[in-house]
């Protein structure tokens, strides 16, 4: 009925793939995950030798097959327990079963809980998380409350989100409801559902006194990643908080303004003064990642057996180029399909603005789009000048 294969450095028992992998499936199983475990054992890494962490507690609430816990196990140094849950008997068993195969007893502990209640069970002081992974089958929204009860800062907190149509504007009303914050449709929509997530996580963690900070964020195939240091007290709490506001998109310039704070400062557009204007937040508008924990990252990658090595690199140096940018990207794409010119060559555009002065790299969110400091009029010229030199 199971079989085997591997990931990173352990053999592992899984269901038959599926095209798309449902929650009907009698174990949920997605090998497209590969790449978020990849980053998470070299995220763990880091976050452990940079807080100089001794005898980490890890807590996988949906843990699923235990491929997730298993590789931490095997691949991360300092780690003293990982408590390993899944709500399925049939996902408890095989994650016994994978957790036997690969040795890993003395560290990891399968229990047959619903996430929250697992998560509640570790709420003393003693027996709370150094670092709290949430990986589930759509939204994390429910599990914020329970997760960030469960933590000891500083920790780490991971979360996972697979409602993409609800984050990036497309099921609005759900997003509002779910997430407390209006979503828009829109071409940098990606990098929005990562501001949406990490602004709903913000706004939980500080009812319990509690600032979290993303050192590293992205969005990539089918869903979001956060991963967040949690810090406590007063003036941490309140740095977090004050990284929250809105992004206003002007629909006739397509000017994009940034303002901080949970009321919107203006409905009009600051550049072209219309009123015809888009909000979206509340949100996180502070940078999505720290530079040098991602460097770190880089460093060492070589340490582990990744599976999705080119890929892991691939996205780390394009994100760490990106993090110090403003919010939002433009589609070159998209905006040359407005003035009805050919996409100049992305080469020519970074460097004619870099030359001026501006903040210009890819984004990982899109091959079609750059992020830059220059207003979308600047950039309109810009693509008209190097089509016109052509």
């Amino acid at each position: 009925m199971y079989e085997e294969d591997q990931e990173g450095v352990i053999t592992f028992l899984r269901p038959p793939l599926q095209k798309v992998p449902t929650t009907t499936m009698e174990v949920f199983y997605n090998p497209k995950s590969e790449l978020n475990r990849d980053m998470t054992v070299v995220a763990l890494q880091v976050f452990i030798s940079h807080y100089k962490k001794t005898k980490v507690r890890v807590c996988t609430p949906l843990a699923g097959t235990g491929v997730r816990p298993i590789r931490i196990a095997k691949e991360v140094s300092g780690i003293s327990k990982i408590i390993a849950g899944d709500a399925n008997p049939l996902a408890v068993q095989l994650m016994e079963r994978n957790r036997n195969l690969n040795d890993a007893n003395d560290l990891i502990e399968v229990f047959h809980k619903e996430a929250n209640q697992l998560l509640g069970t570790f709420t003393s002081i003693q027996e709370r998380f150094d670092v709290i992974d949430i990986d589930p089958f759509g939204s994390p929204r429910e599990f914020f409350d329970a997760s960030i009860r469960a933590l000891r800062p500083p920790a780490l907190l991971c979360l996972t989100a697979t409602d993409m149509p609800v984050l990036v504007g497309i099921r609005r009303r759900t997003c509002i409801k779910r997430y407390a914050a209006v979503p828009l449709k829109t071409e940098y929509a990606h990098e929005l559902a990562v501001r949406i997530l990490l602004g709903c996580t913000v706004r939980e963690a500080a009812a319990h006194n509690i600032g979290l900070f993303p050192v590293l964020s992205f969005s990539v195939n089918h869903y979001v990643r956060l991963y967040c240091v949690a810090k406590e007290g007063d003036t941490n709490t309140w740095k977090s908080v004050s990284q929250l506001g809105f992004i206003t998109q002007c629909n006739d310039c397509g000017q994009r303004i940034i303002s901080k704070g949970l009321i919107p400062e203006s409905t009009s557009c600051n550049q072209c003064k219309s009123e015809k204007t888009q909000q979206v937040g509340p949100l996180w508008i502070g940078k999505l990642g720290d530079k040098k924990f991602i460097e770190k990252m880089c460093q060492i990658l070589d340490t582990f057996a990744l599976g999705k090595k080119r890929r892991v690199i691939s996205l780390l140096n394009t994100i760490q180029m990106e993090v110090d940018g403003p919010p939002t990207y433009y589609d070159l794409h998209q905006l040359a399909d407005k003035l009805n010119i050919p996409v100049p060559p992305f080469r020519k555009v970074i460097e004619k603005l870099s030359s001026m002065g501006e903040f210009c790299v890819r984004t990982h969110f899109s091959n079609h789009a750059i992020r830059t400091s220059a207003s979308e009029q600047k950039l309109r010229q810009i693509l008209f000048a190097l089509i016109t030199e052509e």
